[in-house]
């Protein structure tokens, strides 16, 4: 179900609450709004919400911190052909918000509260309070999280992908095989790993033998359509001349060429 955000024009007697009810739907009050208390454990992990835009249908700001305070940042422009605007860099907590910096410069301030994220200052401008209801991001589930996934990871596989229409999945252990199957196939087809080809934005391992398997792991933020999981990487699988898409995520620590 989509996010529906309603907000109230009254202020709570007591403290300013955030909640989360059944129905999917964000509730905060408009006049405490940029007074949230904010949360002092933060959690890595995604955080997903639609921005306005001139000129487009929305921006799908994705947002992923990790725990050694580094952050990387997606936006898509819908409705338009333009490729997303990725951004990386560290944060760290001022006071009672979060700080992104880019290249050592601010680019953004933020404040959390439970699974929200709500953004005071975007590209050096800062947030009018009436419109800050449009600039919440909420926290999405990483497939990392997933424990099927871990325990690929685990066992010694260093990518894992997945895609559907039709349903498939891949596997890469760098150090021995390459396995892609689909659901509708008896037997997986399993070739021996090959070195493979590392650029700027993607991963490519080609293999070169009857199979014609060609392999691109892309680095950009998916989402498999199925699931609320969010993924670190979309992958391509070209076979036989059929091109599958999906979404994948490297595995522990491991990526190719470590």
């Amino acid at each position: 179900m989509k996010n529906v955000f309603l907000f109230d024009k009254k202020t709570e007697p007591a403290t300013d609450t955030l909640t989360v009810r059944s129905t999917d739907t964000l509730r905060l009050t408009k006049d405490s709004i940029i007074n949230l208390p904010v949360s002092y454990a933060i959690p890595a992990g995604f955080y997903q919400g639609m921005l306005p835009c001139n000129g487009c249908e929305g921006i799908q700001q994705t947002i992923l911190f990790e725990g050694d305070n580094s952050f990387k940042m997606e936006e898509v422009n819908w409705g338009t052909q333009t490729p997303p605007k990725k951004l990386e860099g560290k944060w760290e907590k001022k006071s009672d918000t979060i700080v992104l910096y880019v290249n050592n410069k601010p680019s953004g301030r933020f404040r959390f509260h439970l699974d929200s994220l709500v953004t005071l200052v975007r590209d050096g401008k800062v947030i009018d309070a009436s419109d800050l209801p449009n600039y919440v991001l909420l926290r999405k589930t990483s497939a990392g999280a997933n424990s099927a996934w871990r325990q690929r990871g685990e066992q010694g596989i260093d990518f894992y992908g997945i895609g559907n229409e039709p349903f498939w999945n891949i596997e890469i252990d760098n150090e021995k095989m390459i396995l892609f199957k689909l659901a509708a196939w008896q037997k997986p087809v399993i070739v021996p790993i090959e070195k493979p080809k590392i650029y700027k934005d993607s991963t490519v391992y080609i293999i070169p033998d009857s199979t014609r398997l060609r392999i691109t792991i892309i680095n950009e933020f998916c989402s498999d359509g199925m699931s609320d999981f969010l993924y670190e990487q979309k992958i391509q699988v070209r076979y036989k001349g059929q091109l599958y898409k999906g979404c994948g995520m490297w595995l522990g620590s491991s990526k190719a060429g470590d």
